[in-house]
């Protein structure tokens, strides 16, 4: 069972405003990951990639490890997360899942 930790704290806020209404599905307490093709790309030429989910919008994780806003180690989660299936990423297991959601959480 995986406990419960700052993430979801009732209090966060993120900086991200539909994440902060009382509506969504994906406040900052719920980050879940999935995979997405980009919407500006109805002819499927991008590939699909890892994303979290955060308010009405979709962070994408490969993206985001190469803005660097990640250190190091949570930089290599985030790449793994970001891959076009989630199978490497479940393979990591709860500890790094947990690892890379607080460093989200800390981002947005």
């Amino acid at each position: 069972m995986i406990r419960l930790n700052e993430t979801h704290d009732p209090a966060l806020r993120s900086w991200i405003p539909s994440a902060n209404t009382s509506n969504t599905d994906f406040p900052i307490q719920n980050l879940p990951f999935g995979i997405l093709r980009p919407s500006h790309d109805l002819g499927g030429a991008e590939s699909f990639r890892g994303t979290v989910a955060i308010g009405n919008q979709a962070l994408d994780l490969t993206r985001a490890a190469d803005a660097d806003v990640f250190d190091p180690q949570h930089r290599a989660l985030a790449r793994i997360a970001g891959e076009s299936t989630l199978n490497h990423w479940m393979a990591q297991g709860p500890a790094a899942w947990s690892s890379l959601r607080g460093a989200l959480s800390r981002v947005l």
